[in-house]
């Protein structure tokens, strides 16, 4: 039985919702749960979402920050593998079989990473697009819609850190190193990342949370008290 769940954060996203929602339930390999945790959306979001019926099930975000909407999610599963999307990004229509065929064929990583295709979300004018720098090609991964991972690693290194609104797999995954948790790269595309003008990650909330999760890490590298939260 496919044992697959999803958890979708969003927060004011109907620009790009509906394609982000269908990327996911469009996959090769249909994951058997898909939580949506909402943020006190009020453009037009929910009524979106309640358009694919029992596809998903939409939840209200109980802790802060984009960690803390995973968080819910996580918890608001029962599959025991997660994995996540934003709502503004699109999922390769293969990306969830080949990352969940690496993990049933080897039960040693906890987790594994695939590659990010960065694109120019199509409204941009091109003065505006210009503002951008696009990588060529597929990159690596270093955040959760990157991400598919076994239940058992939040068992193991904790849950993520609640009210950071960036740097929260960073954060995360350096205390799941410290707890054994093995995420593995692979070459699979497993996430088409839009860049648009409203990206949260260029506000001033994202670079401060980003900031505190750094210190986080550096603290426990340092072996002093853990950075507040």
């Amino acid at each position: 039985m496919n044992d697959v769940g999803v958890v979708i954060r969003t927060r004011n996203a109907a620009r790009y919702l509906a394609d982000s929602v269908r990327s996911v339930l469009e996959q090769t390999l249909a994951p058997r749960e898909i939580v949506v945790v909402d943020r006190e959306s009020n453009d037009g979001t929910l009524e979106i979402l309640a358009g694919f019926g029992d596809a998903v099930r939409v939840l209200p975000q109980r802790r802060g920050g984009l960690a803390g909407a995973a968080q819910d999610g996580v918890d608001a599963l029962t599959t025991s593998i997660v994995a996540f999307q934003d709502a503004d990004d699109l999922w390769p229509a293969s990306r969830l079989a080949e990352m969940v065929d690496r993990l049933h064929a080897d039960p040693a990583p906890d987790g594994v990473m695939g590659r990010v295709e960065h694109f120019v979300s199509s409204e941009l004018s091109e003065e505006e697009a210009r503002n951008f720098e696009i990588p060529d090609g597929p990159q690596p991964g270093a955040g959760l819609p990157s991400l598919v991972v076994r239940r058992s690693a939040f068992e193991r290194a904790g849950e993520f850190m609640d009210g950071l609104s960036a740097g929260e797999y960073l954060e995360w995954f350096d205390r799941a190193t410290r707890a054994g948790v093995r995420i593995e790269a692979v070459d699979t595309l497993a996430l088409r990342r839009r860049v648009h003008l409203h990206n949260f990650t260029r506000g001033s909330e994202s670079k401060r949370d980003y900031l505190r999760a750094v210190r986080a890490v550096m603290a426990r590298r340092r072996g002093g008290p853990p950075a507040a939260r």
